[in-house]
């Protein structure tokens, strides 16, 4: 291959990744304008439900009905998974599916979702109605 042929394929793969990284760079800039769920401190409850005491990383999704909140714990899920049956035995523990265990109440009013999440748990709480 001549030096000049050389000269223009590296002159063409610049100019391609120049291009390319100018393309990246307004996908940065478009996405980190979409909102995301604010993290807040963590309440002791959520709509009647109450959450474990050292609850953290809490985000709520909605203030009315239907409405959600996810949080992490250092417990395990199945700690998680038996302070929500102590707490409310009107929750029906289903069988889990991927590693994932919900927790549904009778009147299929709330839905707990408990998942491990690496040193701990992630809890989903859906209420759908008023429990």
């Amino acid at each position: 291959m001549t030096s000049g042929l050389r000269k223009s394929i590296n002159i063409v793969l610049l100019g391609g990744l120049a291009m390319a990284s100018q393309a990246l760079a307004d996908t940065v800039t478009t996405n980190s304008s979409l909102d995301a769920p604010v993290v807040q401190t963590c309440p002791a409850s959520f709509f009647d439900v109450s959450l474990m005491a050292n609850a953290r990383q809490c985000q709520q999704f909605d203030d009315s009905l239907p409405a959600s909140l996810v949080y992490f714990t250092k417990h395990t899920p199945k700690d998680v998974i038996a302070y929500y049956q102590n707490a409310y035995p009107q929750f029906v523990a289903k069988p889990p599916v991927n590693h994932r265990t919900m927790l549904a109440a009778i009147d299929d009013s709330v839905r707990i979702v408990v998942s491990p999440d690496n040193m701990g748990t992630q809890v989903d709480v859906l209420i759908i109605s008023k429990p």
